[in-house]
């Protein structure tokens, strides 16, 4: 049945209500929670046995498997650059080493790197220290102070989770300095103050926690000091959900900048100076999620997502806008708008591929205006920002800022798309980009076209959808399809060269075969704006799953069939993906869930859960809770129902989500009878699906898809 009535789902929405609540008081599974309970690993080991066991007895699993390696092989992900002054570092990752690289090269007087050195080898680190260490630092530049960019504090997680031990690392020797800064495992911020003192918040101190975990404690730490003496000089409240820092300028005039994340939506931001003392950002209009968003020397940077004021005069909703850190501007000029988008412009802060930074003087930008993409440059300049623009992008290619240098004013600019392979350039004014790393093309791209189509949603708000799909279709109108999304907290997913979102090198197994992938441009992100974002928040997050929907009715008209269409998604999108497939089971033949939100009642008790009430709601409010109901997927999961089969994803080590989620929607979908494939790794935290360093993993995923949908083909 390709329709549901509306009486259908109107009495379906009744009856999962009445049946949500009472799941609620009496749950079965709530022993599944606790991520290290001895039961709970059992049943995860069990399960995620069988699961191995059964896909890889597929009679595709293991040409999928050389596949994959293969393509693993000829074109790894690009690497990740950091810009540090007159150093350029470089973490690149292979099939030899899946976790990582880190290497230095010294620039010359163009900027070019000259012959890069390996400085730390992370599989060499992990056998040494008989820890399945994994490095969280992807941002150089903030973990290495400047100028020198000598000394760094790399963070290090034992098997993928959140919680890292930091270490203080000297780039110049590529060793761990013996008797640097060093503290254990905990969910930490940092910023170099300067060489001899860090202001840090760390659940390693012991501070209290807020709700999401996080210390709401910041110290200043001075070289040789016992982690315990470090000097507190600011408190969030009980109530926070934890503290960002960064630090801008050099020198004697350097200070340090706390983020304090009240939810979501709520922002308050201080400087530090350097006898620890702190001052307040007057900041009297709201700002979009993340709240600070970059720095040059001198400047903040933020986007507003609603119009008011700064500095007395007016702002418009999503303008960029700069605070002057310098203590001797008058308050009163302090404050200055950077760019305000015109007509259907949006500029997008928050997403996998950064689109806004920021370098010594300037802020750089990019601006998308009906999915085209344009670059900015903004300078302060003769008492305002001046802004020049670059050259607009077609659609389906994205651009992005891979690295900025904060001692001089040059950029890494990403360049990639569904059918362009990464390429990275390092741009400075004035010279000709120079290109750092060119992508081989993994796979044969001259078959696949990329369209954007439109529909309308429910409730009639348009909404377009990528689709990159074979120039020539074996079967018309059932052509495989898989569709994935996102559409929360404001997150931008733009087309990508085989990216994480869409699992990597993976997705070329799937492209071989004549597959098609659609990613809807939904409400909940921040695509078109932050009203866009906003709309689909709380109460309101059916928007989201609407969107969706339509994007797959729209493709189910013409292009395929629900045999032949799959959701998949990670996080929330594994929480989009969940609820889509539950909602609207008609829709789908395979589903993909992986490390996803599922028990939305439980949601404040599991991972870090309780930060993003904001962005969900609090189950605990009668109206709320109502509204909760309606789509959580673990709660609507029903007895008679006919689900297509699920793989669900998990890692023990996820304490940004938590396991409990995955484990008990794989329960309860496996109590009513549906087909379910668990899989629980014991490391790879909340990034677990990644074919590099899970190449079975993946292979279990791309043959649970190609047999459910394409008949093992």
């Amino acid at each position: 049945m390709r329709r549901m009535t509306l009486t259908f789902l109107l009495a379906m929405s009744a009856a999962t209500l009445l049946a949500g609540a009472a799941f609620a008081a009496d749950d079965p599974y709530l022993w599944l929670e606790t991520p290290k309970d001895p039961k709970a690993l059992e049943w995860a080991r069990t399960q995620s046995d069988q699961t191995k066991a059964a896909l890889s007895a597929k009679p595709e699993y293991a040409a999928i498997s050389e596949e994959l390696k293969g393509a693993l092989a000829a074109a790894p992900p690009a690497p990740t650059y950091g810009l540090l002054n007159d150093k350029i570092v470089r973490v690149s990752r292979d099939v030899a080493h899946p976790h990582g690289v880190v290497e230095v090269a010294d620039r010359g007087p163009d900027g070019a790197p000259g012959p890069f050195r390996v400085v730390l080898d992370m599989e060499k680190f992990r056998a040494e220290q008989g820890k399945p260490y994994e490095l969280h630092t992807n941002d150089f530049e903030s973990a290495c102070l400047a100028p020198a960019f000598d000394r760094c504090l790399l963070s290090l997680s034992p098997g993928g989770a959140d919680d890292v031990e930091l270490r203080e690392f000297d780039l110049k020797t590529g060793a761990f300095v013996s008797d640097g800064f060093r503290l254990g495992a905990g969910r930490a911020n940092f910023a170099w103050l300067n060489r001899d003192h860090l202001l840090i918040s760390s659940t390693a101190f012991g501070d209290p926690v807020t709700p999401a975990s996080f210390s709401n404690t910041v110290r200043v730490w001075t070289r040789g000091q016992a982690p315990d003496a470090a000097r507190v000089i600011w408190r969030g409240e009980p109530n926070d959900q934890f503290a960002q820092l960064t630090a801008i300028g050099e020198g004697a005039t350097r200070q340090g900048v706390i983020n304090q994340i009240v939810d979501y939506s709520t922002f308050k931001f201080f400087l530090v100076g350097g006898d620890g003392k702190t001052r307040p950002v007057d900041l009297d209009v709201r700002v979009k999620s993340f709240g600070l968003l970059a720095n040059t020397s001198r400047y903040l940077v933020f986007q507003t997502s609603e119009a008011g004021t700064v500095g007395g005069a007016p702002v418009a909703a999503e303008s960029l806008i700069a605070y002057d850190t310098d203590p001797a501007t008058p308050p009163a000029a302090r404050w200055s708008v950077i760019y305000t988008p015109k007509g259907e412009e949006a500029i997008i802060a928050v997403g996998l591929l950064p689109q806004l930074a920021a370098t010594r003087s300037t802020v750089e930008f990019i601006v998308n205006d009906h999915l085209n993409q344009r670059p900015m440059t903004a300078r302060f300049e003769n008492g305002g920002w001046q802004v020049s623009a670059g050259a607009a992008t077609q659609r389906g290619t994205s651009i992005g800022y891979e690295a900025t240098d904060h001692e001089r004013d040059d950029v890494i600019l990403q360049t990639t798309g569904f059918v362009t392979p990464d390429r990275l350039d390092l741009v400075r004014s004035g010279a000709a980009p120079l290109t750092l790393y060119a992508q081989a093309p993994i796979f044969d791209a001259s078959g696949y076209t990329v369209e954007v189509r439109s529909t309308a949603s429910r409730d009639g708000t348009r909404v377009d959808y990528y689709l990159l799909r074979p120039k020539h279709v074996e079967h018309p109108g059932a052509t495989p399809t898989i569709i994935t999304g996102y559409g929360a907290f404001g997150v931008v997913f733009l087309p990508d060269y085989f990216g994480f979102d869409v699992g990597g090198a993976a997705l070329k197994v799937w492209l071989s075969r004549g597959g098609a992938l659609a990613l809807p441009i939904i409400r909940g992100g921040g695509e078109r704006g932050d009203a866009w974002h906003r709309v689909a928040m709380g109460a309101h997050r059916q928007l989201s799953y609407d969107d969706f929907l339509a994007a797959t009715q729209d493709l189910e008209k013409d292009f395929t069939t629900p045999a032949h269409m799959g959701v998949f998604g990670s996080s929330n999108g594994g929480l989009l993906a969940a609820t889509a497939a539950i909602e609207r089971p008609d829709l789908y033949a395979a589903a993909i869930s992986d490390v996803p939100l599922t028990d939305m009642l439980r949601l404040p008790y599991m991972g870090m859960g309780a930060a993003w009430l904001d962005e969900y709601g609090d189950p605990k409010d009668p109206a709320m809770r109502a509204a909760i109901l309606r789509y959580s997927p673990y709660q609507n999961v029903r007895e008679g129902v006919k689900y297509p089969p699920f793989m669900i994803t998990a890692s023990t080590q996820d304490n940004r989500v938590g396991p409990g989620h995955a484990r008990k929607l794989a329960a309860r979908l496996e109590a009513v009878g549906d087909k379910v494939y668990f899989f629980e790794d014991q490391e790879g935290g909340h990034g677990v699906s990644d074919p590099l360093a899970r190449p079975d993993l993946m292979a279990m995923r791309m043959t649970f898809l190609i047999d459910t949908l394409m008949g093992g083909k």
